[in-house]
């Protein structure tokens, strides 16, 4: 596990994405794991990478089980680009710990 800064710094320098530009995305990756959320957003802004960085937060930083987390989207598409981004972005914040 580790704290949420060092997980702030992984993200930047890492995966190469600027969460602190965007108030509104900062907030919702950085809020408390027993807060939940409903992200409407146009396409194009983000909601997918909030999603996966919030699930990534809950995986690293609060110490939840993947098996406990539940995240909803309206197509099959969508839901495959989640699973993707989790998955290689997750290995990638793995293999730096």
């Amino acid at each position: 596990m580790i704290d949420y800064k060092e997980f702030e710094e992984i993200v930047v320098n890492v995966l190469e994405r600027d969460i602190s530009s965007n108030e509104d995305q900062k907030l919702a990756i950085s809020s408390p794991k027993d807060q939940s959320l409903f992200i409407v957003a146009g396409p194009g802004s983000g909601k997918t990478t909030v999603m996966v960085l919030k699930i990534l937060k809950f995986i690293f930083v609060d110490d939840v089980s993947p098996n406990e987390i539940l995240a909803t989207t309206f197509t099959r598409k969508a839901a495959s680009e989640l699973l993707s981004r989790i998955l290689s972005w997750g290995d990638k914040i793995k293999s730096k710990l």
